[in-house]
């Protein structure tokens, strides 16, 4: 019981020093803090909201997160990565360049607007029809769940996941959103 208790004290001593190891960084104007959202309408009468944060001692260190949100407000779909292991935002140096970066995340001008558009996956093939940006359903997904995925026309948001690649989430009716698969570019 005493040694739970002294675990339990020293966990409060370092939850108590937290801010002052970070107060410095924000205190010298380094810190980068940035945030960009928009709406986010891919169903007719139903409204989303799309929102992506940077925080960090500088731009070059920070964490970037994006949030999906329904009507309500509720977080459908979370997602937070080192800048360092995204390929939008490794040259990002300041704020300014920061929430540009950020508004491009979440910006939907790919090419998949829905499961539909979603390439096939033949008969007898290992995996859906590649081309020069092959699309790679989520790990355990068989062919003919991914069939049904991309006939059930659920809206997808696609955003920039890695250095090479983008992560797609499908909307489904009952306001859930599950990652499909994705989608790899050069790098």
């Amino acid at each position: 019981m005493l040694r739970m208790m002294s675990f339990a004290v020293m966990g409060i001593e370092l939850i108590a020093l937290a801010p002052q190891s970070v107060a410095p960084a924000a205190a010298q104007g380094g810190a980068c803090v940035a945030a960009a959202s928009a709406p986010w309408t891919p169903v007719r009468g139903r409204f989303f909201r799309t929102e992506a944060f940077s925080q960090g001692p500088s731009c070059t260190l920070a964490v970037v997160t994006l949030v999906i949100r329904a009507s309500d407000g509720k977080a459908l779909w979370v997602d937070a990565a080192p800048v360092a292991h995204l390929m939008t935002f490794v040259e990002v140096k300041t704020r300014a360049q920061m929430a540009r970066a950020l508004k491009d995340w979440i910006s939907q001008t790919h090419m998949f607007r829905s499961t539909a558009e979603l390439p096939a996956w033949p008969r007898g093939a290992e995996q859906p029809a590649s081309g020069e940006f092959p699309f790679y359903p989520e790990a355990g997904t068989d062919r003919d769940s991914y069939e049904q995925i991309r006939a059930s026309r659920q809206p997808l948001f696609c955003y920039v996941q890695g250095m090479e690649s983008m992560a797609c989430i499908a909307l489904s009716n009952d306001g859930q959103m599950t990652k499909v698969g994705v989608q790899s570019f050069p790098g």
